[in-house]
């Protein structure tokens, strides 16, 4: 007889079972500040995660991941004037390759398979709170 086998479940991030030992780094592509603010001081009571850099449109996050290399990158949908899509991509196209998971409230018009199309890892509807987004991943 075989021993069943089961898979562990898997966050956003594509780590499966137990916690990680080493903290999920994070860029955030987002225009809000207070969102910012609150993300940044939520993450410095949770060691689970570490905000390794922000940027305000996609060329900028683009250059900051090829430089710090995070785990993850946030991109705020509703950051004027800035296309998550195209973010995505040009995130993608550069040497490092986090999971990109891009935020999107009720006013933005995406949807998840065209964020899947260019590369993002997740998409999630704007959280409440910080404290949800970090639950959530």
């Amino acid at each position: 007889m075989v021993p069943s086998q089961t898979q562990a479940p898997s966050d956003i991030l594509g780590r499966v079972g137990a916690a990680p030992t080493q903290a999920v780094r994070i860029v955030l592509l987002n225009d809000n500040r207070l969102f910012a603010t609150a993300l940044n001081a939520r993450v410095e009571q949770d060691p689970r995660f570490e905000i390794v850099g922000s940027a305000s449109d996609g060329a900028e996050a683009a250059r900051l991941v090829d430089e710090v290399r995070p785990d993850a990158v946030l991109i705020d949908a509703g950051v004027p004037g800035n296309d998550p899509l195209v973010a995505t991509r040009l995130i993608m196209r550069g040497a490092a390759t986090p999971r990109v998971v891009i935020m999107a409230g009720p006013d933005d018009e995406l949807d998840a398979v065209e964020a899947h199309d260019a590369g993002a890892s997740a998409f999630l509807q704007k959280p409440r709170s910080a404290g949800d987004l970090l639950e959530t991943l």
